[in-house]
């Protein structure tokens, strides 16, 4: 197998492991996600409702205490007629400004969390006497054309002493929580009759700001809705609140049927957690529902509340943002497995073929007739089969094996049996043509071989450097040389002649064609 093939395995090994590592924990991650966002959900939905509750009792208490002051008794005083008539009496309206501003700018002074944002008193028959900020109100303002009372909180707070605490649409307000509450004449009420001599009304409007507060605080984000459509989110573009939202979070109320839930405080499901469509985006949301407070029982007909609240949080958002590091840490844990195994399959390959291309380059040595060549260490992987091409050579060329050699005083081994050929040079032309040729090539092989060793060996002795090369590693390494020559000189066969020159004793080729 090719070790490209082996780069191509491993590869998909380590992408597939890597895949595998990152679905399974995603994926596992997601649902325990999924499981947290819907704790967080539910357990927002039930702090927004107590801090509902919170802010209820809390605008209840000011302006119960704001309806106690003088001033404002005082001021409807001025404008109530007297009983009995007195035909030149007027309203003293100077009086009541003077009285009720007074009373009004120290409340709000006081208000330094959350202003109103309508203070109004009316008297007792519903008409608005005086509006903080505004300085011509219009009478009316809370009444229908026929002169009734429109708003039930007022009708029932100047019919009883009763403080309503409530969730409604208010004209040019919107959305708001307000608070009514009379104005009771102690001195003129009775043991058996309460006079009410007009009432109170506060409104906070429900804003984005709002919403962006609780959401602030509760970490989801939150939505306010009445009966027709959404008035205010906590959802942001830029510094403003995303209105779009608006439209789209009331199209998923409806889808949902999650407010008919909210504004019915017997459904089953109202605290139920439920996964809900807002423009193709999946969020987990619940409902909350508004509650009015009275200090009073309500009659039977009286209108039921129709506003509340929702909290919702993104599951593609919150999953994506908890399973972000996990992803990048297996995604850089896999990219990085899989260049490390790469880099070390180089290596790897780099180390073998250094030490390869060592034993290639001896086995090409030898080939080429070298067969006094040995192969040297050449790295721990490849070092036995080293040892044992020396072991192999030793035993055919009848040398001394690895362990058994003699060294001279430099350190080098001495090789016994040395046979010294011609170099041919590359390329070279076949020698001339020779007048012995015919002879020597027809001399039979075995006799040749035993004559021609006869002679190496005396022309040694001859020179007076005797050799102990064996028989076998002359013919072995006679027929080496000839093979090679054969190929270079592209030749019938190739024998040998003992040359002494120089004192030097070699063998000269011979080709025969």
């Amino acid at each position: 197998m090719s070790r490209s093939i082996i780069a191509a395995i491993v590869a998909v090994v380590i992408a597939a492991l890597t895949a595998t590592a990152y679905f399974v924990t995603t994926s596992s991650q997601s649902e325990k996600v999924q499981r947290d966002l819907r704790d967080r959900v539910g357990r927002a939905r039930k702090q927004l409702q107590n801090s509902a509750l919170v802010e209820a009792r809390r605008a209840e208490g000011k302006i119960d205490a704001l309806v106690l002051k003088p001033g404002l008794l005082a001021g409807l005083t001025a404008i109530r007629p007297p009983e009995p008539a007195q035909p030149s009496w007027k309203p003293d309206w100077k009086e009541l400004k003077r009285q009720v501003d007074l009373t009004f700018s120290e409340f709000i002074a006081g208000e330094k969390d959350k202003k109103p944002d309508v203070l109004a008193l009316v008297d007792a028959g519903g008409d608005v006497v005086f509006m903080n900020g505004v300085s011509l109100p219009t009478a009316s303002e809370f009444k229908d054309d026929k002169g009734q009372v429109k708003l039930p909180a007022l009708a029932q707070a100047l019919e009883r002493e009763i403080t309503i605490i409530e969730i409604t649409q208010m004209p040019a307000v919107g959305l708001a929580r307000i608070v009514v509450a009379p104005v009771v004449d102690y001195e003129r009420s009775t043991q058996d009759k309460t006079v009410i001599a007009g009432a109170v009304i506060a409104a906070y409007a429900i804003t984005a700001k709002a919403a962006q507060a609780e959401d602030d605080l509760l970490g989801v984000r939150v939505a306010y809705f009445d009966s027709s459509h959404v008035s205010a989110t906590s959802f942001k573009r830029g510094k403003d609140e995303d209105t779009e939202m608006q439209s789209k979070i009331n199209k998923a109320l409806d889808s949902a049927k999650l407010r008919a839930r909210a504004l019915d405080d017997k459904h089953p499901d109202s605290e139920k957690v439920s996964a809900i469509d807002v423009d193709g985006k999946k969020y987990l949301a619940a409902t909350v529902r508004l509650t009015r407070q009275h200090t009073k029982d309500l009659p039977a007909d009286y209108p039921p509340q129709d506003a509340g609240a929702l909290v919702l949080t993104s599951v593609g958002d919150e999953a994506a943002a908890f399973t972000r590091p996990a992803k990048v840490f297996i995604l850089l844990l896999g990219v990085g497995a899989l260049v490390i195994a790469l880099f070390g399959m180089y290596l790897v390959h780099h180390r073998l073929e250094s030490q390869i291309d060592e034993i290639e380059l001896g086995v090409a040595e030898i080939i080429n007739g070298n067969l006094d060549r040995t192969f040297q260490p050449v790295g721990t992987e490849l070092d036995g089969l080293a040892n044992g091409l020396n072991v192999m050579l030793a035993r055919l060329l009848g040398r001394p094996e690895p362990g058994e050699e003699a060294f001279d005083e430099n350190g080098n081994p001495i090789i016994p049996g040395k046979v010294d050929f011609e170099e041919a040079p590359e390329g070279a032309a076949a020698p001339a043509p020779d007048p012995d040729l015919a002879a020597l090539a027809q001399e039979p092989e075995p006799d040749y071989y035993k004559r021609l060793f006869t002679e190496y060996v005396a022309a040694r002795k001859q020179t007076g450097s005797p050799d102990d090369v064996s028989f076998e590693s002359f013919i072995a390494k006679l027929r080496v040389n000839e093979g090679k020559l054969k190929a270079q000189y592209q030749c019938k066969a190739v024998r040998f002649r003992v040359v002494l020159k120089d004192g030097k004793v070699s063998l000269k080729p011979v080709p025969i064609f």
